[in-house]
């Protein structure tokens, strides 16, 4: 996790009222609390034992998360990578559309490579 993002993050949380989280189904305190546990995560040295089919996803527009994506693709074995074009970090609200066709086209592609590997 990008730590020193995180802690910009979390400095913007402290400034911004309660209102602005209560559509998020967390309170401000839990979210910060979420956000500063995030701060120690570290599963680089078990990512090379994922062997499901893995698909990493970025926005063309995250550049705070681009550069993670990349190495995470890296380090879990066969791990496709898909960036969504005119996207940022919400790439899901962004162009759900795109995001819909990689992952249904990544869908289809293993359930293949599964049935055949099956047979």
């Amino acid at each position: 996790m990008p730590k020193n993002l995180l802690k910009l993050q979390n400095i913007i949380f402290q400034i911004m009222p309660q209102s602005a989280f209560q559509n998020t189904g967390l309170s401000k305190k839990e979210i910060m609390a979420l956000t500063k546990s995030m701060m120690n995560l570290d599963f680089r040295k078990d990512l090379h034992k994922i062997s499901c089919p893995v698909l990493v996803i970025c926005g063309e527009k995250d550049r705070s998360n681009k550069d993670a994506a990349l190495q995470l693709k890296e380090q879990i074995p066969d791990a496709q990578f898909s960036i969504i074009p005119d996207a940022g970090h919400e790439v899901n609200a962004d162009n759900p559309v795109e995001l819909g066709k990689i992952i249904d086209s990544f869908y289809r592609q293993e359930t293949v490579h599964i049935r055949i590997s099956s047979q």
